[in-house]
């Protein structure tokens, strides 16, 4: 009875022993699992898979072979530390082992080699060899992949345990370097847009042969590689966040954000907030902390735009933040230090602000340390040809039209135009006649709606009052404005550069009616 006692009690301490293993490798394995996880590097992800593999079955050397990978046909071999540097774990016998593996569609564990793959097939230098083991990496029914281990000393096997864990990690690591892989291709994908974006904005991108845009372009030189704050000044649609980001992109900060704000189109108090950000609870409404601009941009660039349209409230704040460097949130007690290229650009002309009041002095001096004027496209008809060329190309490819291009009599019309929506007006020009155009050329009778704005009949000239000859004048240039926008009034305005809301005041004074 006590005999059979102890050997009750003998089978069980194995069995206690047994599990208490079994827990330890399942603790490795976690461990392992963690480290790999840590990683969305590809080369990284497999050299861990691969270290670990080799803690986990005590395996002298351990490679990867991924399937299918035009950028990794080599395995990668590790060797355990304070072994021998021979690499046994070569090339031949990695696909060696794969081709057994694809063949056979399952793991193999081996203790012969020539057994396995017949003496003739097995080299000189693996005849050391003790065991082998390779497990296939699956993932969703698809090998990607072979996990090839080997140990070299005589005592030393891998046992049936070793493939049973390894094929409990096996499942996992597939899934990493799936994981890896996509990572890398979304991070490879987020830099090629990057480069496209600055390529589309590259200071070469900006078309321009004339005496004006050639004295921009050189000024443009001398500012790029600095960080120098600027003024850009022009009319509504010359093209001055265009500029602006090109300095950005080609600039030292074209690694970081480029952020734009139109000064006129926010209210003071919502402006304060885009601009400086605020913290829970500041006013109504503000239930979560919301990072401003500043912040947005620190370490890139902030552009505003209609800088003179910024209220005189926020200008004093404003100046404070490029001076100091920081800014404090609404509703905070703290301020951030912040590094911010700032680049400014206006229609109007702020030196008779400051004159007025209407612009404070010292942040005009702040601003405007280097002023980049930009010329209206009626100032410049060496351009016009190019430029409509240029949007020609574009919108071609955009309808799949296919139109040869411009007559002369085309051209001429174009550089006619006084253009008093510029860049942005001619672009939408071009756009328009492409999609209507019916012929495989582009000629005058494609722009009906393109008409000098002064070209009047004789009858404006009659004889009258001043003030009714006034009056129609605006009513009809307004008038012809509102026919070129298709009577879009906010496209109008513009062209206007005034607000929509004082177009819709004139256009009621002028007794003008509009549908949209």
């Amino acid at each position: 009875m006590q005999s059979s006692q102890i050997k009750d009690t003998a089978k069980l301490l194995e069995t206690v022993q047994l599990q208490e293993k079994q827990i330890q490798e399942f603790e490795r394995l976690n461990t392992i699992l963690g480290n790999i996880f840590s990683t969305m590097n590809v080369d990284e992800t497999i050299q861990r898979i691969t270290q670990g593999a080799m803690e986990l079955c005590n395996a002298d050397q351990a490679s990867i072979s991924l399937i299918g990978s035009p950028k990794r046909n080599e395995a990668l071999t590790l060797i355990r530390e304070g072994e021998a540097s021979d690499e046994k774990l070569d090339s031949y016998l990695n696909k060696l082992l794969v081709g057994w593996v694809s063949r056979n569609n399952q793991a193999l564990l081996s203790q012969d080699l020539n057994e396995t793959f017949g003496e003739d097939n097995v080299l000189p230098r693996h005849r050391d060899i003790t065991s082998v083991m390779a497990v296939p990496l699956v993932q969703h029914e698809k090998m990607i992949g072979v996990i090839n281990l080997i140990t070299q000393k005589t005592g030393k096997l891998f046992q049936e345990n070793h493939l049973q864990l390894m094929k409990l990690l096996v499942p996992q690591c597939a899934q990493f370097i799936a994981n890896a892989r996509l990572h890398e291709t979304l991070f490879e994908e987020t830099i090629r847009l990057k480069k496209q974006i600055r390529d589309k904005y590259e200071f070469q991108g900006i078309i321009g042969r004339s005496p004006k845009m050639q004295a921009v372009f050189s000024l443009l030189e001398s500012i790029i590689p600095t960080d120098v704050r600027a003024l850009i000044q022009g009319e509504s649609g010359t093209g001055k966040e265009r500029i602006a980001r090109a300095i950005h992109y080609s600039g030292p900060h074209k690694d970081a954000a480029f952020v734009a704000v139109d000064c006129g189109a926010l209210p003071a108090n919502l402006l304060e907030s885009e601009l400086f950000g605020y913290m829970k609870g500041a006013f109504t409404g503000a239930n979560r902390d919301h990072k401003g601009l500043f912040e947005e941009a620190d370490g890139g660039t902030l552009f505003l735009d209609e800088i003179g349209n910024m209220p005189p409230e926020i200008q004093v704040k404003f100046l404070r933040a490029i001076q100091e460097g920081e800014i404090r949130p609404l509703g905070s007690s703290r301020t951030k230090k912040v590094d911010v290229r700032i680049i400014a650009a206006t229609n109007e002309d702020l030196q008779e602000q400051v004159k007025t009041g209407e612009f404070r002095q010292d942040l005009y001096y702040r601003l405007n340390v280097v002023n980049i004027p930009l010329p209206p496209l009626r100032e410049r008809k060496e351009d016009i040809a190019i430029l409509a060329n240029h949007f020609l190309e574009q919108a071609k490819t955009r309808y799949k039209k296919r139109i040869g291009g411009f007559n002369p009599e085309a051209i001429a019309h174009l550089e006619n135009y006084t253009w008093p929506g510029n860049i942005r007006e001619l672009e939408n020009t071009i756009e328009r006649a492409v999609v209507l155009c019916k012929s495989q050329e582009l000629s005058k009778t494609d722009f009906p709606f393109l008409e000098t704005p002064l070209d009047f009949d004789d009858q404006l000239f009659q004889p009258r009052p001043w003030e009714e000859a006034i009056f129609e004048l605006k009513q009809r240039y307004l008038a012809k404005v509102l026919a070129h926008t298709g009577g879009i009034k906010k496209d109008a305005a513009e062209i206007l550069n005034i607000q929509p809301a004082y177009l819709s005041r004139l256009l009621k004074n002028l007794e003008i009616k509009t549908e949209l």
